[in-house]
């Protein structure tokens, strides 16, 4: 049979079972936060990822625009674009007259009829987008100078 330890072996496994407590405690006080920021990498945190926003508009508001259309109706506008660039900023801005007179040609394509449609003024103002792009750009550059065109406020002269 064996022996109970004695005094000195039983104080000598306490001091070992003490140490290898105190060694794992500081091991898991260190290991945990470096764990924790090494592992928090592979997780997609929803708020971590940038969120993509659309640029906002630069809108550039043009002088109001008189034109007669194809039937004779009076029409007043003001009309704004969305530019791409501050080259086509600057561009229209040294032409607005010529700018302006692009404008009327689109009212002057149109009858009151289609004007008063209900696709009436989204279609203007894609025929004047579609106008100042082919004005302004002669070939260069990949995005279209205008991005769109806001008709802010049309007045049809009552007949």
């Amino acid at each position: 049979m064996a022996s109970p330890p004695t005094l000195a072996e039983a104080s000598s496994s306490a001091d070992t079972g003490r140490s290898l407590f105190i060694v794992a405690a500081l091991t898991a006080a260190v290991a945990v936060p470096v764990g924790v920021s090494v592992g928090m990498r592979w997780v997609d945190m929803p708020w971590s990822e940038p969120t993509r926003v659309q640029a906002a508009p630069e809108w550039l508001a043009l002088p109001v625009v008189r034109a007669t259309t194809s039937d004779g109706t009076v029409v007043k506008a003001r009309v704004a674009l969305d530019v791409s660039s501050s080259a086509a900023r600057s561009a229209i801005q040294r032409n607005v007259q010529q700018v302006g007179l692009l404008l009327e040609v689109s009212i002057a394509q149109q009858t009151r009829t289609q004007i008063g449609s209900a696709q009436g003024i989204p279609q203007l103002a894609e025929d004047m987008r579609d106008r100042l792009n082919a004005y302004l750009e002669g070939g260069q550059g990949d995005a279209p100078p205008i991005k769109s065109v806001a008709i802010q406020d049309l007045l049809v002269k009552p007949q």
